[in-house]
């Protein structure tokens, strides 16, 4: 298959996944179904890109579907854990579901699936690109790359396990200021931004310039529509020690020193 061929698989691949759990999710009242679909999806979007693309397994496409599995994988496990503690649809999906009853059944197809199947498609396009590459060998912006993937998933990695860990002792209803979270207040989202612009370097490098396009729409909706912006309105309803936390706290930009370390070590996700 030619490129676009192997893409628009992996599209169609995509929708049928999101429609398959729309129909589950319609009898169980849980649209947070889709989030099943968000980690698995990307690394089989990959995979059958490089499948039916005909390349060669080079180190280029080697990198990209070890990176991308393995983001995966932890963000599939991290998703499994919270569903079994909290088991039921997920708070988001409720508040949305009140706002568009009646008829959320229906609208949920093209405003939570859908969207989120084609969101996921262009996002994944670094991914897809750089597994698909015939390029033999990595250059130094590929390296850069997976080296800020790599961190990025680091980042993810140890600030989700920290909030997990804060949520056992504290509860859910708390505000967790330490760990990473003590010198910048969405670690994992900027965990999630540095993933994907190290991504797209592997994808430049291979010459997918115009996969640019993934971690800026990442980056946008984590920093100005469904991250940061819908957690702090979550977070903003009186917790104790949140208003604090915020203030001294910058949202993307780490601040480290002793008097980031000791704020982050009072009480206050």
């Amino acid at each position: 298959m030619d490129a676009a061929s192997t893409f628009y698989l992996a599209l169609k691949i995509g929708v049928a996944a999101m429609i398959t759990l729309w129909a589950v999710s319609v009898p169980k009242r849980d649209a947070s179904l889709v989030d099943l679909w968000w980690g698995p999806g990307f690394s089989v979007a990959a995979v059958v890109v490089w499948a039916f693309s005909g390349a060669p397994l080079t180190t280029p496409a080697l990198v990209a579907l070890a990176l991308v599995i393995a983001w995966s994988a932890r963000l599939g496990a991290l998703m499994a854990r919270r569903r079994r503690r909290h088991p039921g649809e997920d708070p988001r999906y409720t508040a949305l579901r009140k706002a568009w009853d009646p008829g959320f059944w229906w609208k949920s197809l093209g405003v939570v699936f859908l969207l989120q199947a084609v969101i996921q498609w262009v996002v994944a396009f670094p991914a897809m690109a750089a597994a698909s590459t015939a390029t033999g060998a990595l250059g130094v912006i590929g390296v850069l790359g997976a080296a800020v993937a790599l961190g990025g998933l680091a980042v993810e990695t140890v600030a989700d396990n920290q909030l997990d860990a804060h949520r056992a002792r504290h509860g859910s209803g708390s505000v967790c200021t330490t760990g990473l979270r003590a010198h910048v207040r969405y670690p994992n989202y900027l965990g999630e931004i540095a993933f994907w612009w190290g991504f797209w370097l592997i994808a430049l490098d291979s010459g997918a310039w115009w996969s640019l396009v993934s971690p800026v729409l990442i980056t946008f909706l984590l920093v100005k529509v469904s991250g940061a912006p819908m957690l702090e309105e979550r977070l903003g309803d009186g917790r104790p020690g949140f208003a604090e936390w915020k203030a001294r706290t910058p949202a993307f930009l780490p601040r480290f020193g002793r008097s980031a370390a000791a704020a982050g070590g009072q009480p206050g996700e």
